[in-house]
């Protein structure tokens, strides 16, 4: 018997594999398993592997990752119906498209179980996180799978890490209201981590933890009224504790700065590696190219790469 798994969502396809194997595993504890990559082992040494006698003559299970390479597609095109009518099991796996017109596609249609994994999104992907939840014993309300499914997209590997931790962060019905408080918390913690980069004067750092808040969708606007919120925490830290006689333990800071315990200790570390006076120039800074941003001048992504150039 052949299977054949393909398709662009790598991590539903990896899901139904280990369902397979692990069934397998159960159902026949002797299983003699198999595990090749046709990008690297020739089709040759994968026949031989199925084929040679063994002296308990047991059954086999043989998983074959990129079955669509070259060299081997071609001759395993050959061999399909011979492979189908074996007494052996093999699971064919290709991550990425696959076209229609494919010859082998076609032939596994014919004599294999063929199931292919599309990338999710729009209602799909809603019913998908919905159904996630719930095999964890939680539940989401829709708005809030919708705008979990809307900030990171099609990539389960990624949002399948996010419902767990929203899974064990938050009581009850998970709301949009906590979808949204999860990813600024997130958020806050990498401004904290860009910072840190900047004081260190690790420039390339800081960029490199901007741009992935970009590439998961974070508007450069809405970064920059995070870098520029901080500043403002670190400044007003930084003019308590010098300039007004503040403690580094004076246990109502926080309550008279108007911040949170956790974000005040935080600011407090992170103040020690600034003069006050480079604070107000960088956060003047910021505040010329925020005018520059609202006049159009400037685009805000270039903005916040030159802000913290500057810095």
């Amino acid at each position: 018997m052949i299977i054949f798994l393909y398709g662009q969502d790598s991590f539903r396809l990896a899901r139904k594999l280990r369902q397979i194997v692990d069934a397998y595993r159960q159902k026949t504890k002797g299983l003699n398993f198999i595990v090749v990559d046709a990008s690297e082992a020739s089709f040759e040494d994968f026949y031989s592997s199925i084929f040679q006698t063994s002296l308990f003559e047991e059954k086999k299970l043989a998983v074959v990752h990129n079955a669509l390479d070259k060299s081997f597609k071609e001759k395993l095109e050959k061999t399909v119906k011979e492979l189908a009518k074996s007494e052996h099991n093999i699971i064919l796996c290709q991550e990425g498209k696959v076209l229609k017109t494919d010859k082998l596609l076609s032939l596994l249609k014919k004599s294999a179980e063929v199931q292919e994994f599309e990338s999710l999104e729009g209602a799909k992907l809603t019913a998908w996180i919905e159904s996630e939840f719930l095999q964890l014993g939680k539940a989401i309300d829709k708005p809030a799978a919708a705008a979990l499914g809307e900030r990171l997209g099609g990539d389960l590997w990624q949002l399948a890490n996010e419902i767990q931790k929203l899974a064990h962060s938050f009581e009850g019905t998970i709301s949009q209201k906590d979808v949204e408080a999860a990813f600024k918390y997130q958020a806050e913690l990498n401004i904290f981590k860009t910072i840190d980069a900047l004081a260190q004067k690790d420039k390339p750092g800081a960029l490199r933890l901007i741009h992935q808040h970009i590439d998961s969708g974070d508007h450069p606007l809405y970064l920059l009224a995070m870098v520029a919120n901080q500043l403002r925490n670190l400044i007003g830290v930084k003019s308590y504790l010098e300039t007004e006689g503040g403690g580094y333990g004076d246990p109502g800071a926080a309550s008279r700065l108007g911040m949170h315990p956790f974000v005040f200790s935080k600011t407090v570390r992170q103040s020690r590696l600034f003069n006050l006076d480079s604070l107000k120039e960088i956060f003047y800074k910021l505040m010329k190219y925020d005018v520059a941003i609202k006049s159009g001048r400037i685009d805000p992504g270039v903005a916040l790469d030159l802000i913290i150039g500057e810095i």
